[in-house]
């Protein structure tokens, strides 16, 4: 598989487990899916790439449901999560629907009574927290992630290989995100994927010998023209302001927590193609890279211009 094509499963609430082959820009892997159709385009046409990878159905929830595909792999990417608790979002922009989408993010967000604002809800059934936030963008992370580590004690054969050039480390990558979608998305969104990358991390630190390295990708916007044409303009525009915001060097005044600062951040964080990302995660996986990989990072290493280093972003709660 070529490696360009691994970001593509975000879009598909999967979770992708690989074997990367270091001396070669290919990947067999193996993609477990959770619902959901194999992808396509929203022609109906279907990347070459898709047949060659090994689909798996299966539950993060249900360790046995994937345990023998997870054992002994190199590197797990959980690319698993919602940026809305609206069941619709996804259709619509799987379909290209701007009305569907608008729907959803208005019933999320808040902005108006009644909407849902990702705020917390007890009486939530154990079915509605696992399909919420907490469950999809956390939980689900954390289950994966201990059912990796529950197979740490059987060495993996492609470790022992003498192409791979750190034998001794596994790497769980997590799909996060960057801090660009308040106040449209509620604020619950950015919270789960905070939390997971600190349960994350704190899990693979208590490890020993056989250590996993933990890896957070942080990526604003994803846009895909073919796949995700819903994504192209939102995705332009964006672009253009993030480069007035970097050309005129104006920095964001605004408390962290409130609206106007994520309001702000939304307009100078640089979207990002899926390749690129998924570059960028087969990148840390063959250099063993561990910790925070933001936009300017990512973009640097896609060759879309260096960014002024501001020193490493740092896992914080």
């Amino acid at each position: 598989m070529a490696r360009s094509s691994l970001g593509l499963y975000r879009s598909l609430n999967t979770l992708l487990v690989s074997t990367p082959n270091h001396a070669t820009d290919l990947c067999p892997t193996s993609t477990i899916l959770s619902t959901g159709p194999l992808l396509s385009t929203i022609a109906g046409h279907t990347p070459a790439w898709v047949p060659k990878v090994q689909w798996h159905a299966a539950s993060a929830f249900e360790p046995s449901s994937y345990l023998s595909v997870i054992a002994n792999q190199d590197a797990v990417v959980h690319t698993l999560g919602i940026l809305l608790e609206d069941k619709g979002y996804k259709d619509s922009v799987r379909s290209g629907s701007i009305l569907g989408l608008a729907k959803s993010i208005v019933g999320s967000s808040g902005l108006v009574p009644g909407g849902g604002g990702g705020s917390g809800n007890p009486l939530k059934t154990e079915k509605e927290r696992r399909e919420g936030y907490e469950g999809m963008n956390r939980d689900s992370a954390l289950k994966v992630l201990e059912t990796m580590l529950s197979t740490l004690s059987t060495p993996s054969s492609s470790s022992s290989s003498t192409s791979s050039p750190n034998p001794s480390h596994r790497s769980f990558v997590y799909i996060s995100a960057a801090d660009a979608f308040r106040p449209i998305v509620p604020s619950a969104y950015i919270e789960s994927k905070r939390e997971a990358e600190l349960l994350i991390n704190r899990r693979c630190e208590q490890e020993g010998s056989e250590k996993v390295k933990a890896t957070f990708i942080r990526p604003g916007l994803m846009y895909h023209p073919h796949i995700r044409p819903l994504t192209t303009l939102p995705a332009f525009l964006i672009d253009l302001s993030s480069k007035l915001s970097t050309s005129i060097g104006v920095q964001n005044p605004f408390a962290s927590k409130s609206p106007l600062h994520g309001a702000m951040e939304a307009l100078r964080t640089y979207p990002l193609h899926v390749d690129h990302v998924a570059s960028a995660v087969l990148k840390c996986i063959q250099e063993g890279r561990e910790g925070v990989v933001d936009v300017k990072e990512m973009r640097d290493w896609a060759g879309l211009g260096k960014w002024k280093k501001e020193g490493a972003a740092t896992i914080q709660p």
